[in-house]
């Protein structure tokens, strides 16, 4: 009765590991890019967490990803949105406006490597942010 005993004690802790595994992996995916209000932020970029998705504010640019933010179990992530180049002065008629963007990266604990892409083109940019960091972003308007 013992044995029998001790495999059961055995067969409960194996169960309550994989449960606490996954709901930490859960947790991780659902809270390491944050909550709505959150900011990362890093030379040249501050993001905001907004309750669909997130604002983006460049030196020369902003964008916006309309979708809630996750991120695999690796902590990578792959977002669609866009991105609006800006410049100095009145904005004209022809400007082209928002372009598609993806952007591409990793979170590790409170870092996030980020990289913004814009159509076909070279990436825009690669950026290290910090989580509840206020970016620096200098505008060119």
């Amino acid at each position: 009765m013992t044995v029998r005993v001790s495999i059961i004690a055995l067969l409960v802790s194996i169960a309550a590991a994989g449960m606490s595994y996954g709901q930490t992996n859960a947790g991780v995916q659902g809270t390491a890019v944050g909550a709505a209000g959150t900011v990362w932020g890093g030379d040249h970029l501050s993001l905001e967490i907004t309750a669909d998705g997130a604002n983006l504010d460049f030196d020369c640019a902003s964008g916006t990803i309309t979708h809630p933010l996750s991120i695999d179990a690796q902590g990578k992530f792959r977002f669609r949105g866009t991105f609006t180049s800006e410049r100095p002065g009145p904005v004209m008629r022809d400007s082209p406006g928002a372009a598609q963007a993806t952007y591409t990266g990793t979170i590790q604990g409170d870092t996030m490597h980020l990289v913004v892409s814009s159509g076909n083109q070279q990436p825009y940019g690669e950026y290290v942010l910090t989580r509840g960091r206020p970016g620096r972003v200098m505008k060119c308007k």
